[in-house]
Protein backbone atom coordinates (compact mmCIF):
# COMPACT_ATOMS: atom_id res chain seq x y z
CA UNK A 1 0.00 0.00 0.00
CA UNK A 2 1.44 3.29 -0.62
CA UNK A 3 1.53 5.59 1.93
CA UNK A 4 1.27 8.85 0.43
CA UNK A 5 -2.43 10.28 -0.22
CA UNK A 6 -3.31 13.74 -2.16
CA UNK A 7 -5.83 15.80 -0.01
CA UNK A 8 -7.84 19.03 -1.77
CA UNK A 9 -8.20 21.70 0.90
CA UNK A 10 -11.04 24.05 0.22
CA UNK A 11 -8.89 26.81 -1.67
CA UNK A 12 -8.42 23.66 -4.66
CA UNK A 13 -4.65 23.41 -3.54
CA UNK A 14 -3.69 20.06 -2.88
CA UNK A 15 -1.40 18.22 0.17
CA UNK A 16 0.61 15.23 0.25
CA UNK A 17 -0.69 13.49 3.74
CA UNK A 18 1.21 10.52 4.87
CA UNK A 19 -1.26 7.83 5.96
CA UNK A 20 -0.96 6.17 9.07
CA UNK A 21 -2.89 2.95 8.64
CA UNK A 22 -6.31 2.27 7.59
CA UNK A 23 -8.86 -0.50 9.11
CA UNK A 24 -12.22 -1.89 8.17
CA UNK A 25 -15.05 -1.88 10.94
CA UNK A 26 -16.85 -5.23 10.96
CA UNK A 27 -19.85 -3.69 12.66
CA UNK A 28 -20.72 -0.75 9.93
CA UNK A 29 -19.16 -1.96 7.10
CA UNK A 30 -16.91 1.42 6.68
CA UNK A 31 -13.27 1.19 5.74
CA UNK A 32 -11.15 4.22 7.15
CA UNK A 33 -8.17 5.98 6.78
CA UNK A 34 -6.21 7.90 9.51
CA UNK A 35 -3.48 10.34 8.01
CA UNK A 36 -1.52 13.43 8.73
CA UNK A 37 0.58 16.23 7.20
CA UNK A 38 4.52 15.62 8.04
CA UNK A 39 4.89 19.61 7.84
CA UNK A 40 2.72 20.04 10.21
CA UNK A 41 4.35 20.78 13.62
CA UNK A 42 1.49 19.65 15.85
CA UNK A 43 1.15 16.24 14.13
CA UNK A 44 -3.05 16.28 14.28
CA UNK A 45 -4.18 12.83 13.05
CA UNK A 46 -7.26 13.06 10.81
CA UNK A 47 -9.93 10.44 10.45
CA UNK A 48 -11.74 9.67 7.68
CA UNK A 49 -13.86 6.39 6.25
CA UNK A 50 -13.73 6.18 2.68
CA UNK A 51 -15.38 4.61 -0.33
CA UNK A 52 -13.65 2.50 -2.72
CA UNK A 53 -16.11 2.73 -5.65
CA UNK A 54 -15.20 6.04 -5.81
CA UNK A 55 -12.19 6.31 -3.54
CA UNK A 56 -13.82 9.48 -1.96
CA UNK A 57 -13.31 10.68 1.88
CA UNK A 58 -15.73 11.45 4.23
CA UNK A 59 -15.72 12.92 7.84
CA UNK A 60 -17.12 10.88 10.54
CA UNK A 61 -20.63 10.88 11.65
CA UNK A 62 -21.60 10.22 15.12
CA UNK A 63 -19.72 10.62 17.81
CA UNK A 64 -19.66 6.73 18.24
CA UNK A 65 -17.04 6.37 15.03
CA UNK A 66 -14.96 9.74 16.68
CA UNK A 67 -14.82 7.49 20.02
CA UNK A 68 -13.51 4.53 17.85
CA UNK A 69 -11.00 5.91 15.69
CA UNK A 70 -9.82 7.49 18.75
CA UNK A 71 -9.89 4.46 20.49
CA UNK A 72 -8.05 2.47 17.76
CA UNK A 73 -5.38 5.25 16.95
CA UNK A 74 -4.57 5.00 21.05
CA UNK A 75 -4.08 1.30 20.49
CA UNK A 76 -1.92 1.83 17.91
CA UNK A 77 0.19 4.48 19.05
CA UNK A 78 0.31 1.77 22.31
CA UNK A 79 1.65 -0.95 19.79
CA UNK A 80 4.26 1.72 18.27
CA UNK A 81 6.21 1.89 21.71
Amino acid sequence: MDDKILITKEDGTEVEMTILFTYENEETGRKYVLYYDPEDENGDVHPYYYLEDDNSLHELETEEEWAMASEVLEAFLGEEE
